[in-house]
């Protein structure tokens, strides 16, 4: 007895050895020292700013604070007020209310030194020594809203921890990597749910929108010409100088996209904000399938081991939907640390891709982590909505009939957060996508003869050809594939033979796929079967038709050029191997070798119109012999000279439509 009583002490007091090493939130409110508002997007950091946050619009923050970094200082800063530097209070605390004091500043207090666009081109020229030359990586936190307007009643919120992987700044057409780590996600419209949302790339804005590593327009060198530059203002930051450059399109400039305003530090000529939105012109060159009015554009920076790096970037759509209402969207991404140190690039599997829908990503919620992740607070109203739809939940869940109470009353819809949709246990998808390939060919040189002469009709041909004897016969083809679940699909491809032996055909089947590559860019095994049927001829030449009434097999041909040609139509059963690469999440190239096994053939007579618009010229198929037909091979009567043969290849590349 003794003996336990002694490890249950050793125990305790283990625990509470252990407990001051776990993280701790830190949460607080930024206020006007004067005027007692709130202040929104007020950076907070801790160790040096490669831990952080920013400020809600409400001036509310959490900051989760790992145990090595609970004695250190805490620092605040926003454009335009004195920096705020304290030493972290005991964690766990009350909440934080801290005041920073305006720092007023006036044009009179400067003086520049050649033009205004000489300093956004300095700028420029200084982006080697402010940003980082080597690649960083930098956590944070993901958020995207819809809302109707005007009454602002919200449509979904989607949440995420991400990973950026962040090229080194001085190379501008790398775009980085975006790892989704965990997501959530509610719907808060009860009719639509999900189905109706299809918002992408939003992960990617630290990338997108970070205007110094992309070099935008407004200060790339070959755009400047489409730019007007001032200076409208000056402010400080972190207690230093700041230019306020406003930038516009040239008066009459129909080329130049966007307008806004810069913010350059006055001592070292960094890049530490930016706010910019698109001009009509620029709306209109993005070409959008939505009614856009506004896009626009905030991103901040902050200084980090002599760096300036991603702090928060805000983004903004205001849009009219198909159906007439108006919407307005809007994605933020927060930088909660920086990572200097030299890591390996996710693979694939783990990266994110520009064309994925963020709805739609199959990262699993997981509560724990959430419970213990720096977030950017959500404001009053997303609280408000939030707060109502638990309330209605709950209150559709009290009022279901006593019977039902196992499941959710009529038309209740509850929050889904994270994974696929429930209920859906099979992922159905769809591909479409076009290919080339061979067709194999057993034939013979063979000198063709043959008479044409419908009956009752003056249209009379008359031809003689030496046919060749190709081993394959190329052809182009369209394909579509529904796939069912992550290994199955059934397969459709049309088919169309080039070459001196053309015809149409089609194929269509199932396929089973095992991905060789999990945890890699995917490599799948695919192996199938499909039951075949081709056409192939040769042409033996083009005639005049002086017949307007001709018909042939109750179909009226009424050109005066007809085509005749000699032709077979096979049909197969082809069993097939070969392998798929994924090249993205949305796009496939497939290559299939098959081996057709023939179940039968017979051969016809093909007349077709060659004048007049394509796609209403007609054409008939007469099974030979025919008593109107003589045709002959070497000069004795016989089968055509040609038949598939056994191997095939099949390259496809296939799409799959979000």
């Amino acid at each position: 007895m003794f003996s336990k009583i002694i490890w249950l002490l050793a125990g305790a007091w283990l625990l509470a050895l252990a407990a001051p090493a776990q993280s701790v939130m830190l949460r607080g409110r930024v206020l006007d020292a004067e005027t007692r508002q709130p202040i929104p997007n007020a950076q907070i950091g801790v160790a040096d700013n490669r831990l952080g946050t920013v400020t809600s619009v409400d001036g509310y923050f959490s900051l989760l604070v790992p145990a090595a970094h609970q004695s250190g200082q805490l620092e605040v800063v926003m454009m335009g007020y004195q920096k705020h530097r304290q030493a972290l209070p005991p964690l766990p605390g009350p909440e934080l209310r801290i005041e920073l004091r305006p720092r007023p500043t006036s044009l009179r207090e400067v003086t520049v030194q050649g033009s205004v666009l000489g300093i956004v081109r300095e700028a420029v020229a200084r982006i080697p020594r402010n940003y980082p030359v080597r690649p960083t990586r930098l956590e944070g936190f993901f958020r995207e809203s819809d809302n109707y307007l005007p009454q602002g009643a919200y449509r979904y919120l989607a949440e995420a921890v991400l990973t950026a992987y962040k090229a080194p700044y001085t190379r501008p057409k790398d775009d980085g990597d975006i790892v989704i780590r965990q997501s959530r996600k509610v719907a808060l419209d009860s009719v639509r749910g999900f189905s109706s949302f299809g918002w992408y790339a939003g992960p990617f804005i630290p990338h997108r929108f970070d205007f110094v590593h992309n070099r935008l327009a407004f200060i790339n060198e070959a755009d400047f010409r489409d730019y007007d530059y001032r200076l409208s203002d000056l402010t400080t930051f972190r207690d230093q100088p700041v230019y306020v450059i406003s930038f516009g399109p040239r008066t009459g400039n129909t080329r130049a996209e966007f307008e806004g305003q810069l913010y350059i530090a006055q001592d070292s000529y960094a890049f530490v904000a930016a706010e910019w939105h698109r001009t009509p012109v620029g709306i209109r060159n993005e070409h959008l399938n939505i009614d856009a009015e506004l896009r626009a554009y905030r991103i901040d920076y902050q200084p980090y081991a002599e760096r300036w790096h991603v702090k928060n970037v805000w983004y903004k759509t205001l849009a009219r939907l198909s159906g007439g209402r108006r919407v307005q969207h809007l994605s933020e991404f927060l930088t909660t640390a920086v990572d200097t140190a030299q890591a390996a690039a996710p693979k694939y599997v783990e990266r994110a891709q520009y064309r994925d829908v963020f709805l739609q990503n199959t990262v699993r919620y997981d509560s724990t982590f959430w419970q213990a992740a720096t977030t950017l607070l959500p404001p009053a109203q997303l609280r408000q909505a939030l707060r109502e739809q638990e309330r209605q939940r709950h209150a559709e869940q009290a009022f279901a009939p006593a019977a039902d109470t196992g499941r959710a009353a009529p038309g209740a819809r509850p929050a889904r957060i994270g994974g696929p949709p429930p209920g859906r246990s099979i992922t159905i998808t769809l591909h479409s996508g076009a290919g080339l390939g061979v067709l194999p060919l057993q034939a013979r040189p063979a000198e063709l003869a043959l008479t044409f002469a419908p009956a009752g009709s003056a249209f009379r041909a008359e031809a003689r050809r030496r046919s060749p004897a190709p081993q394959w016969v190329p052809y182009y083809s369209f394909a579509l594939r529904l796939g069912v679940g992550q290994s199955f699909s059934i397969d459709y491809l049309t088919r169309r033979a080039v070459g001196d032996f053309r015809g149409q055909g089609y194929g269509l089947g199932a396929t089973y796929a095992y991905n060789l590559r999990p945890h890699h860019r995917p490599l799948r095994l695919r192996v199938g079967a499909s039951h075949v049927r081709q056409r192939l001829r040769y042409a033996l030449g083009t005639f005049d038709n002086p017949d307007a009434q001709l018909r042939l097999d109750g179909t009226r041909l009424d050109a005066d050029r007809l085509q005749v040609a000699w032709q077979r139509a096979f049909r197969a059963w082809q069993p097939h191997l070969g392998f798929g690469l994924e090249l993205t999440h949305r796009l496939e190239l497939a290559a299939d070798a098959g081996w057709l096994l023939p179940t039968r053939t017979r051969d016809e007579l093909y007349v077709a119109e060659k004048r007049g618009f394509l796609l209403t010229r007609k054409q008939v198929e007469l099974p030979l012999p025919t008593a109107d037909a003589t045709a002959l091979v070497d000069e004795a009567p016989a089968p055509a000279p040609w038949k598939l043969g056994r191997p095939s290849l099949t390259l496809q590349l296939l799409y799959r439509p979000r």
